[in-house]
């Protein structure tokens, strides 16, 4: 009977053991904080509910600040209308070239996890600034209201508008970089090669989107109330607090995180196939009249030539 007790303890044993060779085989990219090697406790669910916490709260705040930033701009920074909806629309479109940057920074250098917490305070930084400058008179113009007499008003120039387009640009920055990770770090934390954490991928989609949601409807409602109501200085130092807690869900699940290690970057296959084309290009050109009878074999030769260009491109 002992003999039997300890040849199924073996048998465990052995299981356990050929279970973490699997998962070392199968998750060797992946590291903790620290750059070691993760282990079963790291990634799944838990892990992931971290980054809905920022992903949610990241979202509260700067939704509240782009939905009701040309009224800032407008009544408090006196810019006239035509001025304010282009720096409105600039601030938006920023924050989506900025994504190109944080992606960019994610793969082939800093990994998603650490883009997320750098550009994170980059991005609280500038909702701190925005606060302080919308409750100090001293880096706005004297009040007025312009909807009566908008010649009667001052508008921002100098140090003051470059403190506000500064604080404007680092929230831009900030968000546009944590943006594209946080949807890719949540879901690098389910492994593939297990199949309860590969089926619970498409519910953690789910979930994403759903506090994306949520953040977008607190925003629209409550702090957009809190900005009418008790001031932009007060809305703005909301949205700080709302990246603040964003952060702290980041952090406190750094020690559960799967991370990827960065790669080279998607820019390099892309200028790999342009300096190969460009190479190549003699291989692909041709010397005769086009003719209504050629015209098939010239559209032939030409999807063959980019065909051989992307094969070589990519092999390289």
């Amino acid at each position: 009977m002992e003999e039997a007790n300890n040849q199924s303890k073996k048998w465990e044993q052995e299981e356990i053991s050929n279970e973490m060779n699997n998962w070392e085989l199968t998750e060797e990219e992946s590291v903790d904080w620290r750059g070691r090697p993760s282990n079963p406790k790291h990634g799944g669910t838990r892990a992931a509910l971290f980054v809905l916490g920022l992903q949610a709260f990241e979202i509260m705040g700067i939704a509240a600040v782009g939905n009701n930033l040309i009224t800032y701009v407008i009544n408090e920074m006196h810019f006239p209308l035509s001025k304010a909806a282009n720096i409105v629309t600039n601030f938006v479109g920023t924050i989506f070239i900025f994504g190109l940057l944080g992606g960019y920074l994610s793969d082939a250098f800093l990994g998603s996890f650490w883009t997320m917490l750098i550009f994170g305070f980059v991005e609280l930084s500038g909702f701190i600034l925005l606060s302080v400058q919308a409750h100090l008179p001293q880096l706005k113009p004297p009040e007025c209201n312009p909807l009566i007499d908008q010649s009667s008003c001052e508008e921002a120039k100098g140090f003051k508008a470059t403190f506000f387009f500064m604080a404007l640009y680092l929230v831009a920055l900030g968000s546009g970089c944590v943006k594209p990770n946080m949807i890719a770090h949540g879901a690098d934390q389910f492994s593939q090669s297990h199949p309860k954490q590969s089926k619970r991928l498409s519910s953690y989609f789910n979930a994403a989107y759903f506090a994306f949601s949520m953040g977008e409807l607190i925003a629209l409602t409550l702090l957009v109330w809190v900005q009418t109501h008790s001031g932009m200085d007060v809305g703005f130092g909301v949205s700080a607090a709302a990246m603040t807690i964003g952060l702290i869900s980041l952090v406190s699940g750094t020690m559960f995180f799967r991370n990827k290690r960065p790669r080279r970057s998607l820019f390099t296959p892309i200028a790999q196939f342009t300096c190969s084309s460009w190479n190549l290009r003699d291989e692909c050109s041709w010397n005769f009249l086009v003719e209504p009878s050629t015209i098939r074999t010239i559209r032939e030769f030409s999807f063959y030539c980019l065909f051989t260009l992307v094969i070589q491109a990519f092999i390289i």
